[in-house]
C-alpha cells in the first residue's frame, strides 16, 4: 500500500502542472494593422486614381479629399498600426483599432471612380496574464470591399438620404477566426464599433454589385464618414486532459486507503 501511496504522489506531482497549463490567458498584448493591397477604379472617366497602403483616392487631376475645392473622393485608413495591452479574454467590450474613412465629395460628372478594393489585416497576439508569453503566429484577416460612386441625378434606384448616396459594402472574410493555446481554444471576432456597417437594402446591394444581404454603409455628398473597429476575443478550456481521470484514480485511491485505515 506504501508503494500505491508513493506511486499516487509521483502521478499527482507529474500531472498536476500539466492541468495548471490550461488556465486561460485572461489579457493579452496586440497589434492590429491594415493596409490597402489592390484597387480596382473604372477604366474610362476623366480624372486621376492614386492608391497607397492607406490611401485610395480618385477625382480630379491636383485635387483635394480633404481641403477646398475637396473634388476627390477617398478611402484613408488610419489608427494603424494599432497596439495595446488590454484586450481581456471574455470581455464585451472591444479594444478599438484600425479606422475606415470614406470622404465622399461632389465629384465632376464622368469622373472614373473606385469599384472594388483589397484590404489586408494583420492581428498579432500575445499573452499578457497570468503570465507574460512569447507572441503568437501573426494571423492574416482579408476583406473584399465593394464600392459605388453613384451619379448624383436623382435616379438612385435604392433608398437615400442624400443625391445620391455612395455605397461601401464589405464581403466578410475570416471576421472571426479560431486556434487552440496552451490548453484552451480562442476565437477572435474583428467588429465595426460605430454601428456604421449595417445590412443594406437588396437594391442598394444590389447597386454596389453584392449579393441581397450585403454588410455596408451608404454615406451622403460632402461628408465623411467613418468605420471603426474593434476586436474581441472569447476563450474557453478545452476538454480536460487525459491524464485529469488517471488523477482522479489515484485521489480516489488515497481516499479510499484512508477510510479502511479509519475503519480498523
Amino acid at each position: 500500500m506504501k508503494r500505491l501511496i508513493k506511486t499516487t504522489a509521483l502521478a499527482c506531482a507529474f500531472l498536476l502542472p500539466q492541468l495548471a497549463q490550461a488556465a486561460l490567458v485572461t489579457q493579452w498584448e496586440y497589434e492590429v494593422s491594415s493596409e490597402w493591397t489592390g484597387a480596382t477604379f473604372q477604366e474610362s472617366g476623366e480624372g486621376t486614381t492614386a492608391t497607397s497602403s492607406s490611401v485610395l483616392s480618385w477625382g480630379a487631376d491636383g485635387g483635394s479629399y480633404t481641403s477646398s475645392p475637396k473634388n476627390r473622393s477617398a478611402l484613408v485608413i488610419s489608427n494603424s498600426p494599432k497596439e495595446g495591452s488590454d484586450l481581456v479574454t471574455n470581455s464585451m467590450m472591444p479594444v478599438l483599432t484600425n479606422v475606415i474613412t470614406h470622404f465622399n465629395n461632389v465629384l465632376a460628372g464622368g469622373t472614373k471612380s473606385l469599384e472594388k478594393a483589397l484590404l489586408k489585416t494583420t492581428l498579432t497576439l500575445k499573452p499578457f496574464l497570468p503570465t507574460p508569453e512569447a507572441a503568437l503566429a501573426a494571423r492574416v484577416l482579408n476583406f473584399t470591399i465593394r464600392f459605388i460612386e453613384t451619379p448624383n441625378n436623382g435616379n438612385c434606384g435604392f433608398d437615400s438620404a442624400s443625391n445620391c448616396d455612395d455605397i461601401f459594402v464589405i464581403e466578410i472574410g475570416d471576421l472571426v477566426t479560431s486556434f487552440n493555446y496552451n490548453g484552451a481554444k480562442y476565437t477572435t471576432a474583428v467588429v465595426e464599433t460605430t454601428s456604421s456597417l449595417t445590412g443594406l437594402s437588396p437594391a442598394a446591394c444590389a447597386k454596389a454589385g453584392a449579393a441581397a444581404g450585403c454588410l455596408g454603409f451608404k454615406t451622403i455628398e460632402q461628408a465623411a464618414t467613418a468605420a471603426m473597429f474593434g476586436l474581441l476575443i472569447n476563450g474557453v478550456e478545452v476538454s480536460a486532459p487525459a491524464g485529469t481521470g488517471a488523477l482522479g484514480l489515484g485521489l480516489l485511491s488515497l481516499f479510499m486507503y484512508g477510510r479502511r485505515r479509519s475503519a480498523k
